[in-house]
């Protein structure tokens, strides 16, 4: 798949797709379609982020496949993977693809949390919940980075004092992540993510599938941790104008 971000933006550029409407990612079937794809934004002076997707959701309107990019998952991602894709046949909202992804995102993690529960007892759930945690940790670094980055974006500079500015920026994340690394073993491998080509396209896209994930947990919590009421809540969300919808969704966020 591939994204791609103005330069000084943290806003995802987006395409327009039959039925799902406006899209912030872009899938091929070919890596090296997706390549020259990348290669083409990029020429356009954007940020782009280019990663492999082991599934798909076809919304329902067609058998979504088994495929050899996740059959062999460890049992916990893969229960993850299909919770997720699952969670797109019951719900989708056209346009906004933060809220279907962050949804689906939420969704699995709280499934996977009860499958877990119900098939090896509260001790695997439990752990499977701080490796939920920890990545929640490490996506609210990635998110404040965003807030950094749009005060960065909003002042008016030199175009090489707005380059400078943005990149030490992203030093000061990766240093951060570093730090994490290096004091925590738990996140003993971020020092290797660290050392990747990080940009406002690679944030944003991560944000996508996360961003809102806090406040998709909360509102279950709210439901009564129930399903079918969660549901309703979703749908009753789905209804809003998008503006007011945002709006309930950073309440959530709190």
């Amino acid at each position: 798949m591939v994204c791609a971000a103005p330069e000084f933006s943290t806003r995802l550029k987006s395409w327009w797709y039959p039925v799902v409407g406006h899209f912030s990612t872009r899938g091929f079937f070919r890596e090296p379609a997706a390549r020259a794809e990348a290669d083409r934004l990029r020429a356009q002076g954007l940020d782009v982020f280019v990663s492999g997707a082991p599934a798909y959701s076809t919304l329902g309107w067609f058998n979504d496949p088994v495929l050899n990019t996740f059959i062999h998952y460890p049992e916990e991602q893969l229960a993850e993977l299909l919770f997720h894709e699952l969670a797109h046949h019951h719900l989708f909202l056209a346009g906004d693809t933060t809220f279907n992804e962050s949804y689906a995102t939420a969704l699995a993690e709280l499934a996977v949390a009860r499958w877990l529960e119900q098939r090896h007892g509260p001790a695997r759930r439990d752990e499977w919940l701080a490796r939920c945690q920890r990545a929640h940790r490490f996506h609210s670094l990635l998110f404040t980075t965003q807030e950094k980055l749009k005060a960065v974006y909003g002042v008016p500079r030199p175009l090489e004092d707005q380059r400078a500015a943005k990149a030490a920026v992203f030093e000061e994340l990766k240093t951060e992540l570093r730090t994490l690394s290096r004091t925590n073993p738990a996140f003993a491998k971020l020092a290797q993510w660290a050392e990747r080509p990080i940009n406002n396209a690679t944030l944003g896209a991560i944000a996508v599938y996360n961003h809102r994930v806090p406040a998709f947990r909360n509102l279950f919590e709210q439901s009564g941790a129930t399903f079918p009421a969660f549901y309703r809540e979703l749908h009753q969300l789905m209804r809003l104008d998008h503006a007011i919808r945002e709006a309930r969704l950073e309440e959530l966020m709190k």
